[in-house]
């Protein structure tokens, strides 16, 4: 569905409710005309002997058929919360515009609270939210507000679900970079929270990390770091320092600390949020393998080549356990540290990566695929630079019989050249390439 369908679906949907709530009104007040009551009443009932025609009857079967309805409406709705667990953004969102459609039929035809469409809009918008669609985002989470504040001392919870609308509000708002409203409503929201709730409830953690979020896209890293702070003290009052919840906190601390360019401090919130996860046997290996990959990444910054490969080293252990030896994940990394590796000159080390690189991407892509080619160009560089002559010929034509089979003209070429070039050497004794010349 396009954006401009989707719209026009979208304001079908409004003039629909708007129409749903006037007549829903109408029947409440007595305001319907005399044809509308005609509608509704029954005529002609036969009395029996004793004066009794047994309408009543009638009606109260009636009312136990709407009420069995509603029942099973409410029951579904329940039902599709369980359902979406699990499911794409996509599949989601179509669950969610069912949910909404069964929550206007128990408004507008069961006369239930308006609370109902305040779920169903608040679930949709965050569907529209995870699936990247902004505009309809808004549209639904503006709504939900709308009809939520009309149900403030009529609900129990309807000012803590306020503090969430705002809350996901502030995030459409945070991912269109329109920072300066998404910050006015998420400290409305944080605002809300510590009224209902206190000083120090968890519910407000999520709304002050998106706060910090937009301090930080504002670059305003001083007022991010304070956010960071309040987080840190409402999230040791209830949990352990070693903490999955505190842990992550330090990684959202050592993002702003790498901005900041103090890396020195971001690589020890890092290292320690990894700490604690490993401790606690964290459930999601891949996103400690994410940790480590972006530590790799402030260790790189701050000069330190021994402490990033082996980061890079514990990425590529945790990819073998999570996705097995052969997995492209694993060769990534593996090409990664050997690239470093030669940046650095430490040729036998990158060597030993490369020659396993070759051998892994044999069994993946096959022999004679341009991923090995590539590899094998890489490997008859180095050989140069450590003096392997007659060895770098070997991998160079080795590269160019694949070049030549994958039809890389350009390739072939090059290869040819290094091929002319190590003959030279050998020829004329001459010194290999310059450190450094090898390809990625």
């Amino acid at each position: 569905m396009s954006g401009e369908e989707q719209k026009d679906y979208e304001d079908i949907n409004e003039h629909e409710e708007e129409e749903e709530e006037e007549n829903l009104e109408k029947m409440h007040h007595g305001n319907m005309n005399e044809g509308e009551v005609q509608n509704n009443q029954v005529y002609n009932h036969p009395i029996d002997s004793n004066g009794y025609d047994g309408q009543q009857d009638n009606e109260i079967n009636q009312n136990n058929i709407v009420d069995q309805i509603s029942e099973d409406i409410e029951e579904k709705i329940k039902v599709f919360d369980e359902f979406v667990k699990g499911k794409s953004e996509e599949q989601t969102l179509n669950i969610r515009m069912h949910q909404l459609a069964l929550a206007k039929i128990l408004v507008f035809t069961h006369g239930k609270s308006h609370f109902k469409l305040v779920e169903a809009h608040t679930k949709l918008g965050i569907a529209y939210l995870n699936y990247k669609c902004y505009e309809q985002a808004i549209d639904h989470l503006t709504m939900a507000l709308k009809k939520n504040g009309n149900l403030f001392g009529e609900i129990k919870d309807s000012q803590v679900y306020h503090a969430d609308i705002l809350t996901q509000l502030g995030k459409c708002y945070l991912e269109v970079q329109s920072y300066e409203d998404a910050l006015e409503l998420l400290t409305k929201a944080n605002e809300l929270y510590k009224t209902v709730k206190g000083e120090n409830d968890l519910s407000s953690v999520p709304t002050l990390n998106c706060i910090a979020q937009c301090y930080t896209k504002m670059k305003d890293y001083d007022k991010a770091q304070e956010t960071i702070a309040l987080i840190y003290d409402i999230q040791s009052t209830h949990h352990s320092l070693r903490s999955e919840q505190i842990a992550m906190t330090m990684v959202e601390h050592a993002k702003i600390l790498a901005l900041r360019q103090d890396f020195i401090q971001a690589i020890e919130y890092q290292n320690r949020a990894i700490e604690v996860l490993i401790e606690i046997e964290y459930n999601r290996p891949e996103y400690v393998a994410e940790l480590y990959q972006t530590l790799s990444t402030y260790q790189e910054k701050d000069g330190k080549v021994s402490d990033q490969v082996e980061s890079l080293q514990k990425v590529k252990t945790l990819y073998k356990e999570i996705y097995g030896p052969t997995d492209k994940k694993v060769i990534k990394v593996k090409r990664q540290i050997s690239m470093i590796l030669l940046k650095n000159n430490q040729h036998d080390a990158a060597l030993e990566e490369l020659q396993e690189i070759e051998e892994l991407e044999s069994k993946v892509y096959g022999e004679n695929s341009v991923q090995v080619a590539k590899t094998l160009r890489i490997i008859g560089t180095i050989k140069i630079l450590t003096q392997g002559i007659n060895e770098a010929q070997k991998y160079f034509s080795k590269a160019m019989k694949i070049f030549e089979e994958n039809g890389m003209k350009n390739q072939v070429k090059e290869m040819k050249e290094k091929l002319k070039m190590t003959k030279d050497i050998k020829e004329k004794k001459g010194v290999g390439l310059k450190q450094g010349a090898y390809y990625e």
